[in-house]
């Protein structure tokens, strides 16, 4: 099971909620916390930086590129120190990371010295995002080698888990680890089976072989098979079954467009109102 765990924050109220949940599963499993936030250097590189370049010009601009910079690091302390003292409160003492750059390469070499990768599902502009996954969220799913927890607006205990199984590998991995998870936490797991093809006796079979994985990893397991189309089937099931997190095999690495369109756990990721975690 996780034994460290990175959470991403950059101070709005989607990456507390992400925080909570990392402060959350690491007392409940006994994980090392680290909270990273990087200081967007494209702040200081785009149009933004541009206009203000263009309108007092090239040389008053140079001189308050170092007070932006400034203001970027005190934010950083301060949304560093704000993580800390939350953790403090729950008897913990988390390493923070503060790095310089471009948010989605350094997160994606930072998460690969922890076994779990936590961000919230939008960022600091989430009003501007509506129920869609956010753009840095999404590129880290995208492209992360572990697992990543992609939380909502709102925290609240994990204390049923919900995974969607469909026979395939990246399903297996999802159910795998929410098994483990499951087993970690003494919680149930669903283990769901949509049956999109009419297909009952394939569709039994394969919850069948997901089932006895799940029990494999030491999970307390119930099964279900259900008919409909998958994306909606999963988030309607893990709102009926109340499930406070919803496993789902990660989408791979196609375009923007296939995201938001082509695939049940593109679905799941831009409406779900709880935790998603997805692994590949």
């Amino acid at each position: 099971m996780f034994k460290s765990i990175l959470v991403c924050t950059d101070g709005s109220k989607y990456s507390d909620t992400a925080r909570e949940y990392g402060v959350h599963l690491a007392q409940r499993i006994g994980a090392r916390l680290a909270g990273l936030h990087v200081m967007d250097s494209r702040i200081l590189e785009g149009p933004l930086m541009a206009d203000i370049s263009g309108w007092v010009g090239a040389s008053p601009y140079a001189a308050q590129l170092p007070q932006f910079r400034e203001l970027l690091r005190e934010k950083a302390e301060a949304v560093g120190e704000a993580f800390r003292a939350r953790c403090a409160e729950a008897g913990l003492e988390p390493e923070i990371r503060l790095r310089t750059g471009h948010p989605l390469p350094l997160i994606l070499e930072e998460s690969l010295e922890f076994e779990l990768l936590i961000l919230g599902q939008n960022g600091e502009h989430a009003e501007f995002v509506g129920e869609l996954m956010g753009a840095t969220a999404e590129r880290v799913c995208r492209h992360t080698e572990r697992p990543c927890l992609v939380t909502p607006e709102q925290y609240r205990p994990i204390t049923r888990i919900l995974t969607a199984y469909d026979g395939s590998a990246h399903a297996g991995k999802a159910l795998g680890v929410a098994a483990e998870l499951a087993a970690a936490l003494r919680e149930p797991l669903i283990v769901l089976t949509v049956n999109e093809k009419g297909d009952s006796a394939a569709a039994r079979g394969t919850n069948a072989a997901g089932e006895r994985l799940a029990r494999d990893h030491g999970a307390q397991v119930e099964s279900r098979v259900v008919e409909g189309k998958a994306g909606p089937t999963i988030l309607r099931v893990a709102e009926e079954s109340g499930a406070d997190l919803i496993a789902i095999g990660a989408f791979g690495h196609g375009r923007i467009r296939e995201f938001f369109i082509g695939s049940a756990a593109a679905h799941v990721a831009a409406r779900a109102h709880t935790p998603l975690l997805m692994a590949r």
